[in-house]
């Protein structure tokens, strides 16, 4: 009975010793998950089933939780009371990956306390982990007893995955070069947002101010770099000889970014206390593709459907907003994106008036892709506990975002194939923008 109490309390103690640096390894990084579960094992050994906990963290360079990452684990385990095995170590990759550490396994009653090498492949999904380990012992024999042998196990992990990050409620369609998106660095500087409306923070304490400040600038950079991603839009619909109509609405969105960035960047100074705005954009050196299908097939992922999601976040967000300067931004970025989702259609189908059979293949491989998840992240800390009171002040949590986009991205699908079924009578219902 000591025995297994002490075990249980090296189980406890590891895990809380890992607790800290895995939520700031989760938290350090625009990107991260913070992944604490239940841990079975099965296989070779001593005793062959182990059961305990894993906690570990993971963070994305790339911002993207999709994307290859790199983070750290803990796992303590007890094997039929009788003895424990504590493991913590590196691990590389996302659904699929592997993991390298030491391991410590306790005294049993027939060999004595070791010293291991643990090495790992994983493949994981959504709660629910599998893989196989290997622990090769690097220690000998002591106290009359030999070591822990090799043991290589089955193990099974149910996890709840927290991720975590300052990944605002995003509208503006993205620019984005060979790595992924692509955005401005924020310094103080005017021209862009005058403080105002002291009444929207006084109520909040410094560190909620903070992070508010941190959420609209990061809603504030992605709006300005969609001013370029218009801009390039509409050289390539001159290149490809766009009709006026859609000319003059790929400008007139370009124009209504700049707003969304002036009004992002304006709650984002109030909320810091001091004028902010973007700095250099490192715009990507590439020429004009002049294809059809790759102007068609960016327009439905990025707008047909993500600027049609845009449109639906900001009006939850709308809905929720306290403060009036917050609601009004909201409701101007609501609107804009609808219409930009409309153009969006709109340059689908004359796309299709181009080069039917490339444009056709370029929109069939875009449905046949799987769907994506809501990309923002929650208004809350590594743990998930609210930091601040996100509702009131323009941010929507995750779990109600998933839903918007799996709306938005199953409503374009279908709207999609019945365009690619009858494309002119889906050209007229697209609306061609006057």
């Amino acid at each position: 009975m000591r025995r297994r109490i002490k075990l249980v309390a090296i189980e406890v103690v590891g895990a809380v010793a890992f607790l800290a640096p895995a939520q700031a390894l989760a938290s350090s990084v625009p990107e991260g998950s913070f992944n604490p579960g239940f841990l079975l094992s099965a296989g070779s050994g001593e005793c062959p089933v182990g059961v305990g906990t894993e906690i570990s963290g993971m963070v994305f360079p790339k911002g993207d939780p999709g994307s290859i990452g790199y983070g750290g684990f803990f796992q303590a385990q007890t094997y039929a009371g009788d003895y424990a095995r504590l493991a913590f170590g590196f691990q590389l990759g996302n659904v699929v990956g592997g993991e390298l550490g030491i391991a410590g396994l306790t005294r049993s009653d027939l060999h004595t306390s070791t010293f291991a090498l643990h090495t790992g492949v994983f493949a994981s999904a959504a709660v629910l982990g599998t893989g196989l380990r290997v622990t090769i012992p690097m220690s000998g024999a002591d106290h009359g007893l030999p070591a822990h042998g090799v043991e290589m196990s089955w193990v099974l992990t149910l996890k709840v995955p927290i991720y975590s990050g300052r990944v605002f409620n995003s509208f503006g369609r993205p620019l984005r070069d060979e790595q992924g998106p692509i955005t401005a660095a924020a310094r103080e500087a005017s021209g862009w947002a005058d403080i105002s409306d002291p009444a929207l923070v006084a109520h909040l304490s410094p560190r909620e101010r903070e992070e508010l400040a941190a959420l609209w600038l990061e809603a504030a950079l992605a709006e300005h770099a969609s001013i370029a991603t218009f801009s390039a839009l509409a050289l390539e619909l001159l290149a490809l000889g766009a009709p006026a109509d859609l000319l003059a609405a790929c400008q007139q969105a370009a124009q209504d970014e700049i707003e969304h960035a002036r009004l992002s960047f304006g709650l984002a100074s109030t909320y810091a206390g001091l004028p902010l705005g973007p700095g250099t954009l490192p715009l990507p050196a590439t020429a004009l593709s002049g294809d059809a299908a790759a102007v068609a097939y960016l327009s439905f992922t990025d707008g047909c459907i993500g600027e049609t999601f845009a449109a639906a976040l900001a009006r939850r967000a709308q809905r929720h907003a306290t403060d009036p300067a917050v609601a009004r931004a909201l409701a101007r970025i609501a609107t804009d994106e609808a219409r930009h989702a409309a153009l969006a259609w709109s340059i689908v189908a004359w796309c299709l008036t181009l080069d039917p059979a490339r444009v056709r293949a370029a929109l069939d491989a875009a449905l046949a892709e799987p769907e994506l998840d809501a990309p923002a992240a929650p208004l809350t800390d590594v743990l998930g506990l609210p930091i601040v009171p996100a509702a009131r002040h323009g941010a929507v949590p995750v779990d109600e975002q998933k839903p918007l986009r799996r709306r938005a991205e199953r409503t374009a699908r279908a709207r999609l194939k019945r365009m690619l079924r009858a494309p002119r009578e889906a050209r007229v219902e697209g609306g061609l923008v006057p």
